[in-house]
């Protein structure tokens, strides 16, 4: 009976010592396991209460798993056209603990497809099948996935993701014999956290590179887009994430992570330009922002949609990102989209407005400019990434001042508009523009090109016109993502060999 002898790969051609010459002997090839981690973007992953297992009602009345996005049944019933109070009771709570909520994961976790939502499974499957030709007889590549609470800090994410990393390793290891480090996929915002994780929680020595799929590397103006007008698009999809300023505002400016995906002091215009938002008249620019520093001059202002009575000209700064009565819907004062309280606020009241609220929201806003001091351009020194062009997008945001005669809502569906008096008294409205820019229809192109503008190597074409959540639908992008992968590979093999 032959003896049977597991070699490393990478070995094959050398001498083999200690077998018998009287005998049969099997040498079989130790392929080593290279496994391949998916980090999807924000809201992506589904979340329940954390202590839960996602089944039931809460004390509050309200079911345990808060977030599932693959069940679109689900989510029609529990958010599609629901209105503030309820979302931030969902996703929020009272005020902002990152303990509030969790992955819905499996336990054990295994591949980690359970908590991440179901329209990226296709894609995943086709990698966990992929027949990989002569990489195949040297290499493993188990696919895995790393949900992670979006509404938490990427600081928060991208520790547990180099803790994550670290464990499946282990848990390769004891299967093939071999694994030392890991490629990451990332689709948007799982690029800040892949990051995170590579560049300021240690991972970086476990992973042997990065693809990089749509990412906002240095934020997206669409965040603040959204959060004065709700998300763009008609139908279930706006509905359902939503469709006006305080129906997004009550989450997004209450969440670290929401807040970390607004433009940071590195973003540029597509043409290149610090001033991302702008107030106009007649083609003429009256405000352009920001000069230096996003946070003090565009989020930490209050935004004040109504002039005080009698100023001529008013000074209200309809332009800040965050209305501070869209910040707790559960006080009674809080203004509903589309109710005639939504037109009190003023800047009389403005400033103490949501009082605690507006305060939580501030030190939400310096945990992300922390973060995105912290972060900046950095990336793996083995990173790819792609991005989309073709689509519409918040390259830039314009405010376009207008008359005002019959106008009274500042937040109609997907819209917004601030009021103000100018110098002689006039009535007049400042109307949020549709997004122009080139994109994917979220991130523009300069934002997902940032780091290979910074001198990080890309293969082949980097950009297609692809949308932005069904990215990695795309039959370019996912050639992208293999060709990436097999570049790893044949490195790290003449590295090896």
């Amino acid at each position: 009976m032959a003896t049977i002898k597991t070699v490393p790969w990478h070995q094959m051609d050398q001498a083999i010592a200690g077998l018998a010459t009287d005998g049969e002997h099997e040498i079989q090839v130790g392929r080593e396991a290279i496994p391949l981690v998916f980090v999807p973007g924000i809201m992506g992953s589904r979340l329940r209460r954390a202590g839960t297992n996602g089944e039931g009602k809460g004390a509050d009345g309200l079911p345990n798993m808060r977030w599932d996005p693959g069940a679109s049944a689900w989510m029609f019933h529990n958010f599609t056209w629901e209105g503030p109070l309820h979302r931030k009771q969902m996703l929020v709570g009272g005020n902002f603990s990152p303990g509030f909520l969790e992955v819905d994961n499996a336990n054990p976790v295994g591949d980690g497809f359970r908590g991440i939502m179901d329209d990226y499974r296709p894609f995943l499957e086709q990698l966990r099948d992929r027949d990989w030709g002569p990489l195949g007889k040297i290499f493993q590549f188990p696919v895995h996935a790393f949900g992670y609470n979006w509404t938490d800090s990427n600081d928060n994410a991208g520790a547990l993701l180099a803790k994550r990393i670290e464990e499946i390793i282990a848990e390769a290891k004891a299967v093939t014999g071999c694994c030392e480090k890991v490629i990451l996929i990332t689709h948007s915002m799982g690029g800040i956290v892949a990051r995170s994780a590579s560049e300021l929680h240690g991972a970086s020595g476990s992973i042997r590179g990065i693809v990089h799929g749509v990412q906002p590397a240095t934020g997206a103006p669409a965040a603040y887009w959204r959060i004065k007008a709700g998300f763009e698009g008609w139908g279930v999809t706006s509905g359902t994430l939503g469709d006006s300023g305080p129906n997004v505002a009550c989450v997004l400016g209450n969440i670290p992570g929401g807040l970390e995906l607004l433009p940071n002091k590195l973003h540029r215009t597509n043409a290149g330009a610090r001033q991302w938002l702008s107030v106009t008249e007649d083609g003429q620019t009256v405000l352009a922002l920001p000069y230096g520093n996003p946070y003090d001059e565009i989020y930490r202002v209050p935004a004040i949609v109504r002039p005080a009575a009698g100023q001529k000209p008013s000074t209200n700064a309809f332009w800040g990102l965050v209305d501070p009565d869209l910040l707790d819907p559960g006080n009674a004062a809080t203004p509903q989209a589309g109710s005639p309280a939504a037109d009190d606020n003023n800047a009389l009241d403005g400033e103490a407005s949501a009082g605690g609220a507006w305060a939580g929201y501030m030190q939400l806003l310096a945990k992300a400019e922390a973060f995105h001091d912290s972060l900046g351009l950095k990336a793996h020194a083995s990173t790819f990434c792609f991005h989309g062009t073709d689509h519409d997008s918040a390259d830039a945001v314009e405010l376009r001042i207008e008359s005002n005669w019959v106008r009274s809502d500042s937040y109609p569906t997907r819209g917004f508009r601030g009021f103000f008096t100018d110098a002689q008294g006039n009535d007049m409205q400042a109307v949020l523009q549709d997004p122009a820019g080139d994109g994917d229809g979220t991130v523009p192109a300069s934002s997902g090109a940032a780091l290979q503008r910074n001198g990080k190597p890309v293969l082949g074409s980097d950009h297609f016109d692809i949308a932005h959540q069904p990215a990695f639908e795309n039959g370019e992008a996912q050639q992208f993502t293999v060709r990436s992968i097999i570049a790893l590979c044949q490195k790290h093999y003449g590295t090896k060999r």
